[in-house]
Parts: C-alpha cells; structure tokens; sequence
C-alpha cells in the first residue's frame, strides 16, 4: 500500500490516528484491508464516467470501509482489555 493512502486513512479518521498506524505496522490482516480499500478507491475512481460500474467498487469500498472500522474497533478492544484480564489472572492466583 502507497504511504499516501495511509495518510489518507488518518486523515479521514484523525481520532483513530495512532491504532490506524499501529496496525498497520504490526498486522498483515490490517494491511491487507488496508490495500484492498486503496484499490477499490481507485477503481471507483477509474470508472467515474460509467456511474454503474463506479457504483460497483463504491459498494464494495464500502464494505471494505466497515471492515476497517470493525478490526480496528476489535484490536484496540483487546489491546485495552488485555492488561485488565491479566491483571485478573494475577489477582486470582495471588488470593
């Protein structure tokens, strides 16, 4: 994926900036959803002046948009729980 379209990613979302970065440093999942969304971006791009096909990619930009947004909801999720159930496990075995 284009460093651009990253850029892009957090400027779309600024409030999701540093789990937008940290992802997709650390997780090929996240990569590749990354690159997919850039490449349906562009063919709906490519395909501006045949609105059906257009719509096409912008249907499945789309979707690849909410998948984003759901694994960068769910890793940062677990990424915050992640101490608090260790710590729980600790806590157990101390008592």
């Amino acid at each position: 994926m284009d460093a651009t379209y990253l850029q892009t990613l957090v400027r779309r979302f600024p409030d999701l900036e540093l789990g937008i970065k940290r992802l997709h440093r650390d997780d090929a999942d996240f990569q590749s959803i990354c690159e997919e969304m850039e490449m349906a971006e562009i063919a709906c791009d490519r395909w501006k002046d045949l609105p059906d096909r257009a719509d096409e990619y912008q249907k499945i930009f789309d979707r690849l948009q909410d998948e984003f947004l759901d694994y960068l909801s769910g890793k940062t999720r677990e990424a915050f729980l992640r101490p608090l159930q260790q710590g729980m496990k600790d806590n157990g075995r101390n008592s």
